[in-house]
């Protein structure tokens, strides 16, 4: 337990740079860029930039926050349970196709899919 609590540190200073890193990549350089926003007459701000970060802000703080509960002993994965590994898989697609999904609207498909599966899965 000991050792995985030691982890925290690691889990946490990767989750912040690599937010930096990756935000920094699909919105481009921010700091220059503080005092004008000016985008080109076809940028679509919203849905080419902001979403996408979005579902990867998502994607990035849920990770983060499992493995802080499996370094804490909190959450116990047990990855032989179909199910856990199923629904591991299926919020992949969702938070990937949510992610693409403002490029090509092709994956509307899986992320609605993945959606009516834990609409269906979790009714308990």
């Amino acid at each position: 337990m000991l050792k995985r609590v030691l982890l925290l540190p690691i889990i946490w200073g990767a989750y912040g740079i690599g937010e930096v890193l990756i935000l920094n990549y699909l919105l481009g350089p921010i700091i220059g860029d503080l005092a004008s926003f000016n985008f080109p007459g076809n940028d679509k701000p919203v849905g080419g930039s902001y979403l996408p970060a979005l579902f990867f802000n998502l994607a990035a703080l849920s990770a983060m926050l499992g493995f802080s509960l499996w370094a804490l002993g909190i959450w116990n994965v047990d990855l032989a349970s179909p199910k856990l590994r199923r629904d591991i898989v299926a919020l992949g697609v969702m938070f990937g196709s949510g992610f693409l999904v403002f490029y090509y609207a092709i994956f509307l498909f899986p992320l609605v899919i993945s959606l009516v599966y834990f609409l269906a899965t979790n009714i308990e």
